[in-house]
C-alpha cells in the first residue's frame, strides 16, 4: 500500500457494528442466540464467512479459540446483545483476549511482528516458500537476509516475577528480547514471545532481567496452550 495511497478509498461504516464470540462453546451459543444464522454459519470453514440476512458472519476470530464474528446493522447490536448474554455469553475484555491468543502463540502486529523484522525472525516462516519457482514481492530480499534472529516462546521457572514485553533476554548465543508477554491462568505460568539469536533451541534455560533480578526462563515452541489444553508444562 505504501506510496499508492491516492488509489485508496477509505469509507467509514459507522452504521455497522460488530460483535466476537469465541470459545469452545461459541457456536452454540450463537445457535441459540440467532438460530436463523445456522444454515449459513454451521458449514464455515477457518477463514471464511457468509451472510445471513442482515448478518455477515465470519470465523476468522484471532484467540486461538473457535467462534464467530458477527458484522450487523448498529441499530440491532443491542439485540444480538441481550441475546446472547440470555444464552450465556460473558463480556470479555482486551486483557482476555491478549492471554488468550498469547496461550496459542499469535504474533500482535507492533509488538511481535512490525516493519523492522522479517517474517523469518517473526515465527511466520510458514507463510513464505523461498524454495518455490513462483516469485513475490520481497523475495529476492529475503533469500539474500542473512537470519540472526529468531522468535521463541518463553516459560518463566518459579516465581518473582511476570515476564512482559520489552524485558531482556539472556542467552549463551547474546541478548534477545521479549516482544509480548503475560501470566497464563491455563498454565498458572508466566508466558513470553520472544526474539532471540538462532541458535537458542526448545529445552534451553535462559534469564530475563525482571525488576533488575535475572529470572531464569525455559525457552519452548510455541504455541503454549491450544483449545484450553496445555502444550508445555
Amino acid at each position: 500500500i505504501a506510496g499508492r495511497a491516492s488509489e485508496l478509498a477509505l469509507t467509514p461504516r459507522r452504521d455497522l457494528a460488530m460483535i466476537a464470540v469465541q470459545g469452545p462453546n461459541a457456536r452454540d451459543k450463537v445457535w441459540k442466540a440467532l438460530p436463523e444464522s445456522r444454515a449459513a454459519s454451521e458449514p464455515l470453514k477457518p477463514f471464511t464467512a457468509a451472510e445471513s440476512g442482515d448478518y455477515f458472519i465470519a470465523r476468522t476470530g484471532y484467540t486461538g479459540e473457535d467462534g464467530f464474528e458477527i458484522t450487523l446493522p448498529v441499530a440491532r447490536a443491542a439485540e444480538l446483545w441481550a441475546a446472547l448474554t440470555a444464552a450465556g455469553v460473558r463480556p470479555c475484555g482486551l486483557g482476555a483476549r491478549d492471554t488468550l491468543r498469547l496461550e496459542a502463540g499469535m504474533n500482535l502486529y507492533g509488538q511481535d511482528m512490525t516493519e523492522a523484522e522479517n517474517p523469518l525472525e517473526s515465527g511466520l516462516a510458514w507463510t513464505v516458500d523461498l524454495a518455490s519457482p513462483r516469485d513475490f514481492v520481497g523475495k529476492a530480499a529475503l533469500s539474500a537476509t542473512s537470519i540472526r534472529l529468531q522468535q521463541v516462546g518463553l516459560l518463566l521457572q518459579g516465581r518473582g516475577g511476570v515476564l512482559r514485553s520489552h524485558q531482556q533476554v539472556l542467552t549463551a548465543n547474546g541478548g534477545g528480547e521479549i516482544t509480548s508477554g503475560t501470566f497464563s491462568p491455563t498454565l498458572a505460568q508466566s508466558i513470553a514471545l520472544a526474539r532471540v539469536p538462532v541458535g537458542v533451541a526448545p529445552g534451553d534455560t535462559v534469564a530475563v532481567e525482571v525488576r533488575d533480578k535475572n529470572l531464569d526462563a525455559r525457552v519452548v515452541k510455541p504455541p503454549f496452550v491450544r483449545h484450553g489444553k496445555a502444550l508445555v508444562s
